[in-house]
């Protein structure tokens, strides 16, 4: 499936861009966009799945106008007001390892995020 691709057209501050997908591209309030690097094609069996893409972070639409929108990284959660305690819970995810076949392990290189740039690719996504 192939998507469509923004721009960053403006950083404002540590949490907020320009991006321009507005009302003229179908933007409304809360759409999620990620911030990508293009990454290196992934080719197996002679088979092209695409590039693997480095994704810097998301953000979601705020404010959108004709043809922009002003998007923001915006983290949610949910305090219970009734139990003041419940503020000090957690939650934390830890990576497990899978069972594997060793033979088939193929340790290509997975990029590491770098900081969003001007004109650094917007896609829409389903998050």
């Amino acid at each position: 499936m192939l998507y469509d691709e923004y721009k960053v057209l403006e950083i404002i501050n540590d949490s907020t861009l320009l991006i321009n997908y507005g009302f003229e591209d179908g933007a409304r309030a809360g759409d999620v966009l990620r911030i990508i690097e293009k990454g290196e094609p992934v080719i197996i069996d002679d088979v092209d799945y695409g590039t693997l893409d480095m994704v810097k972070d998301t953000v979601e639409v705020s404010i959108p106008y004709k043809s922009f929108s002003i998007c923001r990284k915006i983290a949610r959660k949910v305090v219970n007001s009734l139990n003041p305690l419940m503020a000090l819970n957690k939650t934390l995810a830890q990576l497990q390892p899978l069972k594997v076949n060793p033979d088939d392990i193929t340790n290509r290189h997975i990029p590491s995020p770098t900081p969003i740039k001007k004109d650094d690719i917007a896609i829409l996504t389903k998050e």
